[in-house]
């Protein structure tokens, strides 16, 4: 590591911490990779990344890759990004690396930046890792990034040839904002965000924490609704009509629990089937090539599904106490493990 570099750990090597890691390292970060233990061979550098932007591969060299938190030392690193989802992050194995962590990072000026999401998962971290709160943001990844093993259907101009020999695969959005940070620590978020916007070609957005805590358990009504349907074409989700509103009332009862505030509630009530529906037809079309229902289905069905369940789970329960029946989230939660039980026993 060189000391005129902006140091950066990334905790895991999947595919938001290829993505993260390859455009900091545009940025000139100094990147680093901590991986599990025996798995340090299979990250070295180079690897490659397919870029569904352009169609092309993306070589990400001269990273480091470590698999003992113990070569982890304090004041190392500016920013620590962990890509545990939720629920690993839970795990007894999670939670003790997030001990650990908490013991290198404590009393130093380095930031954390998490990735889990579900209700409840900030003060998770907090609480295990015993940091300040300012010392913690959360991020989230606003490219779609896979690995390159999900086998997902291929549209023209995409090359599955060149799939085969990258890692991961990414698709930015519209906006190209690749990546948003919390900013209840303006400076800290400040200072990634622009380090994140000199790679030039990818930007990171600025999000308050109320906006945070709604993006961060909003969206899983949605993504149980595509499960119950089999994951087709988002038109045919909506088509399900019965379906479709009852995902939209269960997701407006999140949105209007009382930690959400005002924001909440405006967002619940526009939120609606149709503003719903025209967001994700909008999303599916723009991050072509890349199939955005074959991805979630990938992602949400399979990859973090676990932390999705836990998420809907923590709702029903958070809203329950506060003495909100959460009437269509309940019902939608139901139906969810009712298709996985029938698709179980088949």
């Amino acid at each position: 590591m060189t000391s005129n570099k902006t140091n950066i750990l990334v905790v895991g090597a999947g595919a938001v911490g290829f993505s993260v890691g390859y455009h900091l390292h545009l940025s000139g970060a100094g990147i680093t990779f901590l991986v599990r233990k025996g798995r340090k061979a299979a990250f070295d550098p180079p690897q490659n990344l397919y870029c569904y932007d352009d169609a092309t591969l993306k070589e990400f060299n001269g990273f480091n890759v470590i698999e003992d938190i113990e070569e982890v030392q304090p004041q190392q690193y500016s920013f620590i990004i962990i890509t545990l989802d939720g629920n690993v992050s839970r795990s007894s194995e999670g939670a003790a690396m997030l001990s650990r962590m908490g013991d290198i990072v404590r009393n130093s000026t380095t930031t954390v930046i998490m990735n889990a999401f579900g209700s409840g998962i900030r003060e998770h971290y907090l609480q295990i890792m015993r940091i300040p709160e300012d010392q913690l943001l959360r991020g989230i990844l606003g490219t779609l990034s896979h690995q390159s093993k999900a086998e997902l259907p291929v549209h023209v101009p995409t090359d599955p040839k060149l799939i085969a020999q990258s890692i991961v695969c990414y698709k930015h959005p519209a906006n190209k904002v690749g990546f948003q940070v919390e900013n209840n620590n303006k400076p800290a978020a400040k200072q990634f965000a622009e380090l994140y916007n000199e790679s030039g070609v990818s930007r990171c957005g600025q999000v308050s924490p109320a906006m945070f805590n709604i993006y961060s358990s909003i969206g899983f009504p949605v993504y149980a609704a595509c499960d119950i349907a089999g994951w087709p074409k988002f038109s045919a989700v909506i088509a399900n009509k019965d379906l479709w509103r009852l995902a939209c009332r269960a997701q407006g009862e999140i949105a209007a629990l009382p930690k959400h505030g005002l924001i909440g509630k405006i967002m619940g009530l526009v939120m609606g089937p149709y503003m719903t529906a025209k967001i994700h037809l909008k999303m599916e079309q723009d991050m072509l090539p890349l199939d955005y229902q074959a991805f979630n289905r990938f992602h949400h069905g399979g990859k973090v599904r676990a932390q999705d369940i836990e998420s809907i789970r923590n709702s029903i329960i958070e809203g329950q106490l506060q003495g909100r029946q959460m009437k269509a989230l309940k019902q939608l939660f139901q139906r969810l493990i009712e298709h996985e039980d029938a698709n179980q026993s088949m």
